[in-house]
């Protein structure tokens, strides 16, 4: 009998190791349960976050298909004007000189008109003090 005393010892230590490992097994599982649970609440709370990223990529898409073809008529607007400027300047530059052109030549002429003034004056003085005397 001794025997079986010994099988009854080990089946309840056996049944103890049994349990233990059961036991140890449901914490393991409610510790694994409760970290998906919030995995799974952290995760939703990032797809949130991407479907907003996701509309305002949308949303920068709609604008770039205004913007861009804006952008490109107003460097080929930038283009042209510059052009025109260069132009411009050149032709202000040509009056420029045209300016200075004639600055000079009504220098000319008003010496030139100043001396014939005073001639003249001088003649109808001339021509007074005769008619006069």
């Amino acid at each position: 009998m001794k025997k079986k005393t010994r099988g009854t010892k080990k089946n309840s230590e056996n049944s103890g190791i049994k349990e233990e490992f059961a036991r140890h097994t449901n914490v393991l599982m409610e510790k694994m349960d409760s970290t998906v649970k919030t995995v799974a609440e952290q995760f939703g709370g990032v797809i949130k976050k991407i479907d907003k990223l996701t509309d305002n990529v949308v949303g920068l898409k709609n604008d770039m298909t205004i913007i861009k073809p804006a952008v490109e008529q107003h460097s080929r607007d930038l283009k042209e004007i510059k052009s025109e400027l260069f132009s411009t300047k050149s032709e202000v530059s040509s009056i420029k000189m045209a300016v200075v052109d004639n600055s000079h030549r009504l220098d000319k002429i008003e010496k030139k008109l100043g001396s014939n003034l005073d001639n003249h004056e001088k003649r109808i003085e001339k021509i007074e003090e005769k008619v006069h005397t």
